[in-house]
């Protein structure tokens, strides 16, 4: 399995230097991309409601849309060789996700992100913590001005 290259954050590959990867909860889901690829919402036009008329009244010409922020969670998996050297290599990447903007390249898509950490959650250990060690867990990511 090729996961070198696949991601990354602020210019530095996050599987070479922190071990950490895109993975999923089921084999053959998406669910990754689907969040990331997913339009998001458009702003409400502004419209009049009046009372006595039905339904609302809009300009007989719309402007474009715009977009409005979105959050988009991110399933990521680490692995290590030891226990140490996991709980090493999570630590610097929570720390690493939370220390500003993340400008997120995903070169498989040619597709770039400018978000920020909000949250982690759904924490989930894989592997007994003796030896080789693995775990996932979802990062919820703010956009606050979508690139689409």
């Amino acid at each position: 399995m090729i996961l070198k290259g696949l991601l990354y954050i602020n210019g530095i590959d996050v599987y070479d230097s922190f071990g950490a990867y895109l993975t999923e909860d089921a084999p053959d889901k998406f669910t990754n991309y689907s969040e990331l690829l997913s339009p998001p919402r458009t702003k409400p036009y502004i419209a009049v409601d009046f009372r006595e008329d039905d339904g609302e009244k809009l300009p007989d010409q719309l402007p474009a849309p715009a977009f409005e922020a979105r959050d988009v969670t991110l399933y990521f998996a680490i692995t290590a060789d030891t226990p140490i050297a996991f709980m090493n290599q999570y630590s610097a990447f929570v720390n690493f996700l939370k220390a500003g903007w993340l400008n997120i390249r995903l070169p498989e898509l040619n597709k770039d992100f400018k978000m920020y950490y909000r949250e982690c959650g759904g924490y989930e250990q894989l592997t007994p913590v003796d030896g080789y060690v693995a775990a996932r867990f979802k990062v919820k990511l703010r956009e606050p001005v979508p690139q689409f």
